[in-house]
């Protein structure tokens, strides 16, 4: 499954631990950026209000002074007005028509007076609205800073804590595969790296006897897998630790052992089978949900999507499929009456798998009876899900799990 799997090259493990620090202070920066840029926004239209303030204060001034100026020609105007009634009442000629060319003169001055006022009064109603949409400005941007202030406190928390177990993990993982390294036997780990790193011949139809070979795994393979799971998967590690914890102050080994049956071998197998068959396609996912017309639903343990080359399960209609299908997969490890009494469950699995599709099934499948073991292989090929029973056997696969929570031995083929 990628370099990452690789025992032999544990280094990339460190690499990886720099390259998410790096990235994570290269984001923490970018952030703060856009943090700033949103600040000196904030601070423009600040300015801006500032600005704008000033501007219509200055305008109310001008408007009030124009005011003045055109109420001190009207009360002008109203006199001179005043003044010819009053000499056309007393019949003075010459007192007339000098009231008459003041009321002109007046006449034209509350004219330009009131132009200029009307002009001071438009100029400050634009500088009000330029206030407005300054103010508007301030807020939205102050807003806007907050909202994205808010989100990157929160995403870096969550980048924070997210990082913390990533690193955590990973520095498990280097620490336990680089022990792994240190007290395994050069010949296993070639072993075992030569198991995790083969990819189909891409000349060649994968044949079921390559098939069968890699999920016929040894005892050093199982170990390597185990080691990987406790390495890299917090939750299966917790699980460990916790049998082993409980082992050593209750003294109640054989309770621990029950569990470790019950609990691990079905992992193991499963993830055996994940790695086993993740270079025939160019992804695997695992517990795919698949619903039935019924409402009801099942989970594909892994799909191998997009085959790399043609597969070849076995003979007869239904055992192959070409290079670029799907291939479906159901893992069950048991011995051999748990096996015969998963019968009904297992062909119900198979009705949520679509084309090719395969169970695989631990050895102890060949301990049943001949009629026993046809009846529940005719079974499955009829549903569309044929048994491949190549995994070690149920008990292979338990001792190998307590061995690795319990014992103590090294190296074992």
């Amino acid at each position: 499954m990628g370099c990452s799997a690789n025992v032999l090259n544990i280094d990339i493990l460190k690499e990886s631990i720099d390259l998410i620090v790096g990235i994570t202070d290269d984001t923490y920066q970018r952030c703060d950026r856009a943090l700033d840029t949103c600040n000196r926004v904030v601070e423009e239209t600040q300015n801006e209000e500032n600005v704008s303030r000033g501007l219509l204060e200055a305008a109310k001034a001008v408007e009030a002074a124009k005011y003045a100026i055109l109420a001190e020609a009207e009360a002008e105007l109203a006199a001179a007005v005043a003044e010819e009634a009053a000499a056309v009442y007393s019949g003075n000629p010459v007192a007339a028509a000098a009231a008459a060319a003041k009321i002109s003169r007046v006449t034209r001055r509350v004219a330009e007076a009131r132009e200029e006022y009307e002009q001071a009064k438009q100029h400050r109603e634009r500088l009000e609205q330029r206030y407005e949409m300054a103010v508007e400005c301030v807020k939205e941007a102050q807003e806007m800073f907050e909202t994205i202030q808010n989100a990157f406190h929160f995403s870096r928390r969550e980048i924070e804590r997210a990082t913390e177990e990533g690193l955590t993990r990973l520095q498990w993982a280097y620490e336990d595969l680089s022990k792994y390294v240190s007290e395994t036997a050069p010949e296993v780990l070639i072993e075992t790296s030569e198991w995790r790193n083969w990819e189909p011949d891409e000349k060649k139809p994968v044949s079921p006897m390559t098939v069968h070979d890699r999920l016929n795994v040894s005892n050093a393979v199982l170990n390597s897998i185990l080691v990987y799971l406790y390495a890299t998967d917090i939750g299966f590690r917790n699980m460990v630790d916790g049998y082993r914890n409980e082992a050593k102050t209750t003294g109640n080994r054989d309770s621990v052992i029950l569990k470790i049956r019950k609990n691990m071998a079905g992992r193991l197998a499963e993830e055996t089978v994940i790695k086993a068959f993740s270079p025939l396609g160019e992804r695997v996912e695992t517990q795919e949900r698949v619903y039935f017309d019924d409402g009801g639903y099942t989970k594909v343990d892994l799909i191998v999507r997009k085959l790399k080359q043609p597969l070849i399960l076995g003979k007869g209609e239904g055992m192959g499929a070409r290079e670029g299908a799907d291939l479906a997969v159901e893992v069950k490890s048991g011995k051999k009456e748990y096996l015969y009494s998963q019968m009904s469950h297992m062909q119900k699995q198979a009705e949520g798998h679509t084309k090719l599709s395969c169970t695989v099934c631990t050895r102890d499948i060949k301990e049943l009876s001949s009629e026993k073991e046809a009846e529940l292989r005719k079974t499955m090929a009829e549903a569309g899900s044929p048994l491949l029973g190549m995994l070690p056997l149920k008990e292979e696969l338990d001792a190998a799990c307590i061995e690795f929570v319990l014992g103590e031995k090294k190296n074992v083929q």
